[in-house]
């Protein structure tokens, strides 16, 4: 892994003495310094977990009040008053050498630089020049380094925004109907919104439990502030922990920058967990932490605990109770988790809503596909009662795209309508197995192949030709887009024939 700029600089200190020991380390908001990088015969990985309080060492606070390098230690049996910086952590000798540089852009203190060796009087006039000039060479880097923090903070903040306008029409969608039971979850989500009680919003896939968690955000004392969601089936396990609190440079292979978690975005905002029952046991361990004492830290942070001011939203199509059962999910986790629960029918069970729903994501595809608000016939609302909707408002929703676009403007007649069976598969053949004949499917496949582009196949004619976003073929597959866009091309698959022209590609 090629050196970053920080550590060359240490490399460059290397040259000008035989340091057993150089570091710099940065200044946080909070008036502590952590090790960026660290080189020497004495250097060791837990520099890493050192949180310096400069509060607590005036003699090295003195030292960075100075614009020029100071030599703290250098003679035989000399006492500075307070402990060595790397005390507990780097086996220094009681008498060695020790420099520290203030590393300052434009009067502002970045961090420190500092030279151990392990002999006394180890510095000349010109090693000290030497390593100021690196110094600064170090404070501009980090300076940078903090400017380009705040800026990939801003990107991701921009991101939320921007996600958060594109989804908020979704919201209407499934919020709308006059069913007794959907009438209940709505004044059950206003009973709520309130309040600061973490609510766990149970359903169906597709029964819009992210568009309720966005209502009871707007309907909340925290509406102005933001609403940030994270799919926790989506997250690899390894990165879960970074993902809702962010990490520090260097915490792990690949960390070249702080970044901030889906906490530090969410602050004096709402969070939204869905499927939260997929979180990893000890990112669950974490997360009960935040609940019960709103603290938690970043990865690599080194004990740093930062405030959490979030109101908690998680959601899952899972039986939780019994994933606690089988030993999946923390017991207290679910506890603090269902303070508020809140079920979501599904569309089976309010099939009354289904003339307005249908209007309402018409008016909204037309607009979306830049065509006249499609008309939908009396005997097509009809067809739609009479389904069961495995995939509830989002399999709706994908029924009425393509049927739009197959009526080409004109009434959407049932004809316009390709459904899967009632239980949510494509016709087969009477033997049960995979569609060999299907046109789509490439030949000379071998049988397990051939098995599964059927089902790729499948996912892809239930969301009408999307692969990516919302009720797409992955989501349907459970899958993340990239990975099915390599499974296409090793089996090369295309999308259903039917849906070629008419559907951009994902």
């Amino acid at each position: 892994m090629p050196a970053s700029p920080l550590e060359k600089i240490l490399e460059s200190v290397a040259k000008i003495v035989p340091a057993d020991l150089a570091a710099i380390l940065a200044m946080t908001p909070d008036r502590k310094l952590r090790v960026l990088a660290y080189a020497g015969a004495l250097a060791t990985p837990k520099l890493r977990e050192l949180s310096i309080d400069l509060d607590q060492r005036p003699a090295l606070r003195a030292a960075l009040e100075k614009s020029q390098p100071t030599i703290m230690r250098s003679e035989p049996g000399e006492e500075i008053g307070e402990p060595d910086t790397y005390e507990g952590a780097v086996p220094l000798p009681g008498d060695h050498s020790c420099l520290v540089a203030p590393l300052r852009h434009e009067d502002e203190l970045e961090g420190l630089l500092t030279v151990d060796v392990a002999v006394c009087r180890a510095f000349e006039p010109q090693q000290v020049a030497a390593i100021g000039a690196l110094a600064d060479v170090a404070a501009r880097l980090i300076h940078e380094e903090q400017r380009a923090d705040a800026l990939s903070k801003d990107l991701d903040q921009l991101a939320i925004w921007r996600a958060g306008l594109k989804e908020d029409g979704d919201t209407g969608a499934s919020l709308i109907g006059s069913s007794p039971a959907w009438l209940r979850v709505v004044e059950r989500a206003r009973l709520a919104a309130p309040t600061n009680a973490t609510v766990l919003i149970t359903g169906e896939t597709g029964t819009g439990k992210e568009q309720v968690a966005r209502a009871i955000h707007q309907w909340s004392l925290r509406a102005g502030g933001p609403f940030v969601a994270l799919n926790c089936s989506a997250v690899v396990p390894e990165l879960a922990s970074s993902e809702l609190f962010g990490h520090e440079r260097g915490a792990f292979t690949g960390a070249d920058r702080c970044r901030e978690g889906r906490f530090a975005l969410a602050e004096k905002g709402t969070l939204f967990l869905d499927e939260v029952a997929d979180l990893p046991p000890g990112v669950q361990a974490q997360l009960l932490r935040v609940i019960q004492e709103r603290v938690y830290e970043r990865v690599g942070g080194a004990g740093t605990l930062l405030r959490a001011d979030v109101r908690l939203i998680a959601a899952t199509h899972k039986d939780l109770w019994q994933e606690v059962a089988e030993g999946r999910f923390r017991e207290d986790l679910y506890f603090r988790l269902s303070t508020y629960p809140l079920h979501l029918p599904p569309l089976r069970e309010r099939v009354g809503d289904i003339p307005l729903l249908a209007s309402h994501l018409l008016k909204r595809i037309g607009k979306e596909l830049g065509i006249p608000v499609p008309a939908i016939s009396p005997a097509a609302i009809r067809l739609l009662e009479g389904r069961q909707w495995p995939g509830n408002v989002r399999e709706l929703r994908n029924a009425l795209e393509r049927a739009a676009i197959l009526a080409q403007g004109q009434t959407i007649q049932p004809k316009h309508f390709d459904f899967p069976g009632e239980d949510g598969r494509l016709a087969r053949g009477k033997s049960g197995s995979a569609r060999a004949d299907d046109p789509d499917i490439p030949s000379g496949l071998n049988r397990l192949d051939t098995a599964i582009a059927a089902e790729v196949l499948r996912a892809l004619r239930e969301a009408g030709g999307k692969v990516a976003g919302p009720g797409g073929a992955a989501e349907r597959l459970g899958v993340p887009p990239t990975t099915l866009h390599s499974l296409m091309k090793r089996l090369g698959l295309k999308r259903p024939r039917e849906f070629r022209r008419a559907v951009p590609q994902a």
